[in-house]
Formats: structure tokens, C-alpha cells, sequence
């Protein structure tokens, strides 16, 4: 059977890229590491990491191996954080994904509140998009995702509670050949640019596919925000975007609101977790100061 020593190993490896940089990781010998490597592939009976030119790379075997590895590891690490919440030492850390919306409304009023119960805590907040925003809360690698709520079969696995609805815009340039329409059907053959990856391509093909057109194949997607106003503004490129934003957009960039005659859906903002793994204390709590937030900035959420 697999020891837990092995998963650590198996991670630095990884991380580290060779056995040799991995071994300085965990302050062991090379041989020993090596030694614990042939252990856990004889146990799994696996090849894990194979040669490459600059030490090892991962198997194809080895993917879904390292995958359950860094799940086993992140559970072990929220035990110890739950224990040590409990016991009032108010210790660990928590990974939080958010969407534009949210990183600009939400974000600073949860984390100050927050702060006040759990200084002592750590908070990794990183930027991300749905659907692909969501594997690493089913895995336990993220904690939660504050976002625009999954569709169909990708909210599978997961829990959620409604924040804030936003109502969905189509902004371009300050003077683009687009500001006079009124339609969709008008929009369909106009230069898209989408935030996000293209994982998210059905959020913004939806609002064409609803009214009978063809949607729109966007030439360039990005997971910044500031990138893709930089390109809309001043130009005719067309891009959906959260209305509760709007405001404080159009004070900084050069663009506009096209005035549609029919609203699109509107996107519900959501925290996302697990709905397999039981929250510790502090992923909780937070979970709170976020309803609270949006309560306080939209008179939407959960006191």
C-alpha cells in the first residue's frame, strides 16, 4: 500500500522537475528518494516519471496518479487547518478563484472582515473563469470560486449559493460603427472578443442561439480584463459584460454600452465549493463575509 511519505515525494518530483532538485526539496539523499520512487511505482504498479533531457516528466499513467496525489495532500492540509481553526489558533490558508465582478465589488469587504475573526490565516486569491474555474474546487485544490454561477452538467460535484444577479451588456469603442444598434441579429457578424478562455464560448453563444441566430466565433479571448478593454476601447470590436461593472468602467476606458432593445440573460453570481468536502471553519466564515458583502454593495446576498 501507498504510504503518505510517497505522495509528498511523488509531489516534489513533480514540482521540482528531477529527482535530484526534488531530494534538496524534501532535505533527503538521492538514493533514498529514488528508492521511495521504485516503492510507489512497485505499489501502483505504474510508471509514474519517465527520462527527459532536464530530469524526468510525468506518464501518461502517472497524470491521474498525481492528480489524486495533490488531492490526498490538500485533504491532509485541511484537516490540520480545521483542527487548529477549532482549537481557536485560527492558523491555515484558504484558495479562492474570482471573476472580475467579484474581485472589484466583493473581494476587498469579505477580506476585511474576515481578517478581523482570522488574522492568522493565509488567503491565495487568483483570477479565473468559469467552466475550467471549477475542476480545482471538485479536486480540493481551490476552495471556492465567486462567479457566475455553472450551467447544466458543470455545476456536477459542486455547491452554491447565490451572491448577486448582474444584469448582461454588449460594450464597444468610444465611436465604433456598432453604437447605433439595437439588435443582436445586428451584432452576429461584428469582431468579438470574449474574457475568459475558450472553455467559455456556450456563456457567450447563448444569447445569440436564444434568438435563432448563429452565434459569433470570437478571434480572441483573454483572462484579463484590462487586455480586453484595452482592445475594445476605440475600436469596433463587441464584448458581453457584467452591467455592475459598467459604471465604474466607463470613468476609465474609452468605450460604451450598445443600447439593445431586448436585455440579455442576466449571469447569477454564485459562490461555488464542494459539495463533497466538508468546509473547515475559515472557508466557512468566509463564505459569510462574501453574502454579507454583497449585501452591502448590491441589497442582494444573505445577511
Amino acid at each position: 500500500m501507498i504510504k503518505l511519505q510517497h505522495v509528498e515525494m511523488l509531489l516534489a518530483i513533480e514540482q521540482a522537475g528531477s529527482i535530484r532538485a526534488a531530494s534538496k526539496l524534501l532535505g533527503r539523499t538521492q538514493p533514498a528518494v529514488t528508492k521511495a520512487l521504485r516503492q510507489a511505482e512497485a505499489e501502483l504498479g505504474a510508471a509514474i516519471f519517465k527520462r527527459a533531457p532536464s530530469g524526468v516528466a510525468v506518464t501518461e499513467e502517472g497524470k491521474p496518479i498525481l492528480r489524486r496525489a495533490r488531492i490526498i495532500q490538500s485533504e491532509l492540509r485541511k484537516m490540520e487547518d480545521e483542527i487548529a481553526q477549532r482549537r481557536g489558533e485560527g492558523t491555515g490558508r484558504l484558495n479562492i478563484t474570482v471573476s472580475p465582478l467579484a474581485a472589484s465589488r466583493l473581494i476587498a469587504g469579505a477580506i476585511k472582515r474576515f481578517r478581523r475573526r482570522f488574522p492568522g490565516v493565509h488567503v491565495q486569491i487568483s483570477g479565473g473563469h468559469e467552466p475550467i474555474a471549477f475542476g480545482p474546487v471538485r479536486d480540493g485544490i481551490v476552495d471556492l470560486v465567486v462567479g457566475p454561477e455553472p450551467q447544466g452538467k458543470d455545476a456536477a460535484g459542486l455547491s452554491l449559493q447565490f451572491l448577486v444577479e448582474t444584469p448582461i451588456v454588449v460594450i464597444t469603442g468610444a465611436g465604433s460603427r456598432w453604437s447605433g444598434a439595437t439588435q443582436m441579429a445586428d451584432l452576429a457578424a461584428g469582431d468579438w472578443i470574449m474574457i475568459g478562455t475558450r472553455a467559455r464560448l456556450p456563456y457567450l453563444q447563448r444569447h445569440f442561439i436564444r434568438r435563432g441566430l448563429e452565434p459569433p466565433e470570437p478571434m480572441v479571448t483573454s483572462d484579463s480584463i484590462t487586455s480586453v478593454l484595452s482592445m475594445v476601447q476605440d475600436s469596433d470590436f463587441l464584448c458581453t459584460f457584467p452591467q455592475l461593472l459598467l459604471e465604474q468602467t466607463l470613468a476609465h476606458w474609452r468605450i460604451r454600452q450598445i443600447a439593445l432593445a431586448e436585455p440579455l440573460a442576466p449571469a447569477r453570481i454564485a459562490i461555488v465549493t464542494s459539495s463533497e468536502r466538508p468546509p473547515t471553519p475559515a472557508l466557512q466564515y468566509f463564505c459569510d463575509c462574501l453574502s454579507q458583502a454583497a449585501l452591502n454593495a448590491f441589497g442582494q446576498g444573505m445577511p
